[in-house]
Order: structure tokens, then sequence, then C-alpha cells
């Protein structure tokens, strides 16, 4: 029986540093990580400049263009605001950037000159 026991304070004793380690670590991190959204903007960037630079997106369009990518992006730093990007927050955003997505296609592919 003490053998038993002894190896039951073993394990408690080398598995206190594991939870202090638990404890100290943040449920959330200081600046919430949206790599996705973050991912799709700069997608999205590379879209318009690709337009503007093979001539499919006049100076106004891509002007208009980047207009709606920074509504978007205020949009995101609004929502990290409070240290947490809710699943009604990143809805929105997705939604917002759906919208930019389709404008970006229907620029690029009107039938103005080039």
């Amino acid at each position: 029986m003490s053998k038993f026991k002894t190896s039951i304070a073993a394990l408690v004793i080398a598995a206190l540093p594991a939870l202090a380690l638990a404890q100290a670590t943040p449920a959330t991190p200081a600046t919430p990580a949206t790599p996705g959204i973050d991912k799709r903007q700069a997608e999205q960037q590379k879209r318009i400049d690709q337009g503007v630079k093979s001539g499919q997106l006049s100076g106004r369009e891509a002007a208009k263009l980047e207009k709606g990518q920074a509504k978007v992006q205020r949009m995101e730093d609004k929502a990290k605001a409070d240290g947490v990007v809710m699943a009604k927050e990143r809805k929105q955003i997705t939604h917002e950037q759906d919208k930019q997505s389709r404008r970006i296609a229907r620029e690029k592919h009107d039938r103005q000159r080039k």
C-alpha cells in the first residue's frame, strides 16, 4: 500500500507544473486572430491590383473597390476591439467579403475598353 501512495504522490507532483501552466495561459488571446479573413482580404486586394495592371479596372473602379475593402477592414477592426471576434461578427464580415468579391468580378468583367 505504501508503494501505491508513493506512486500517486509522484504523479501529482509531476502534474503540478502542467496545471500551473494551464492556469497561466489566458483563455482568449490579447489580439484575436482572424487568419481566414486576413488571407481573403489579401487575395481580393491582389485581384484588384491585377485588374488595374491588366487594364480590366479603371482607376475609378479600383478606387471604389478599395473603398469597399476598407469597409471590410473597419468591420474587422471593430470586431477585434473587444478582444473576441464572435461568430455573428465573423459571419457579417464574411458576408461583406462575399459582396466585395462579386463586385470585383463584375467590375473586372464588364465591357469597358482597355
